[in-house]
């Protein structure tokens, strides 16, 4: 198994036909060709994961 970056791909795309192109007409042109996305996107890289458990951790589920 091997991943592809759609930003790349996108680059590739826009050099190939001289002009710029959507990153939505990259993601169709994926689909088209039997592509999905297999793996979820990056973390943000502002993210804090240990507040995150902390902010689960202390979420009450109302009922």
């Amino acid at each position: 198994m091997f991943f592809l970056i759609v930003s790349e791909i996108k680059q590739a795309l826009d050099a190939s036909l001289k002009r710029k192109t959507s990153l939505a007409a990259t993601y169709h042109l994926l689909h088209r060709h039997g592509w999905r996305k297999l793996a979820p996107d990056k973390r943000h890289p502002k993210a804090d994961a240990l507040a995150q458990d902390e902010w689960k951790k202390n979420f009450a589920i109302l009922s």
